[in-house]
């Protein structure tokens, strides 16, 4: 006969718990959360669509095969595109093992990590679980403790295989979102041709430095037509387009619709 006291103890005892995990799917534009000195930790993948997270002072796009954490004890605020609504997967765990493991692998302070679609696997297998048992908290940690190591080893082999010249090529193209770049001018300053630079970078990132220039801005775009009233020129000028034709045209070939159309579909 099984000692239901003794599975409460137990319960109570072991230092992780699966509090939920489940759908998130963004219903209406103006679908967001806030979140302030927040008891839980969540983790959450985007399936489809695109938002914005804000999380202790840092702001990241998120999008799709993206995935990011709201740690525990952080204020954090997010919300969905209005036009491109949020789909996403999630998993809500809580205890001391949770803290201990995320500290361990050094994502204590990862928000975000991009382009991992192979972390949805984990996702699903926390929906499968079912309802609160000792049993699915034991095992929701052993799922855990693999989402986290492979979250880690993921972003220790960018690291990894990123050359040096192809990091500080991100961190400058990251540096320029607002301003013009030239690929011509910070090679001649780092020493490496233009066309070994993009190469160690697309092997890096997966994409030209252009590609992820014209991508960061773009996303920035998005969230500028959405929650400023920044006009189309304005937002050019500020994302380093030579004119508003120049950015209406890079915005419609990357989003199938105009500046103005995305803004009126919002």
């Amino acid at each position: 006969m099984i000692d239901q006291t003794q599975l409460c103890r137990e319960e109570t005892v072991f230092p992780f718990r699966l509090n939920h995990a489940g759908w998130g799917i963004a219903t209406t534009p103006d679908c967001g959360f806030e979140l302030v000195d927040y008891e839980f930790c969540t983790v959450e993948y985007v399936v489809s669509g695109r938002g914005v997270l804000e999380s202790d002072g840092r702001r990241f796009v998120c999008g799709p095969d993206s995935i990011y954490f709201l740690h525990r004890h952080g204020n954090h605020s997010y919300r969905t595109d209005p036009v491109d609504l949020w789909h996403k997967l999630f998993f809500i765990v809580d205890g001391a093992l949770v803290d201990t493991l995320i500290a361990c692998y050094g994502l204590s302070n990862v928000c975000q990590i991009n382009g991992v679609p192979q972390l949805r696997p984990s996702f699903e297998a926390m929906m499968e679980l079912g309802y609160a048992t000792p049993a699915v908290h034991r095992r929701a940690a052993v799922i855990f403790h693999q989402f986290v190591e492979s979250c880690s080893e993921i972003l220790h082999e960018r690291t990894l295989s990123a050359r040096p010249e192809a990091l500080e090529l991100k961190k400058t193209i990251d540096g320029s979102i607002g301003k013009r770049f030239r690929l011509n001018a910070f090679s001649r300053q780092v020493g490496y041709s233009p066309a070994h630079l993009i190469r160690r970078f697309r092997e890096a990132f997966g994409c030209s430095p252009y590609e992820y220039l014209m991508q960061r801005r773009i996303e920035t775009a998005r969230q500028l037509l959405s929650f400023s009233r920044k006009s189309v020129k304005e937002i050019a000028e500020m994302l380093g387009f030579a004119d508003q034709y120049s950015f209406s045209g890079s915005f419609k070939a990357r989003t199938g619709v105009s500046p103005s159309h995305y803004r009126r579909r919002g």
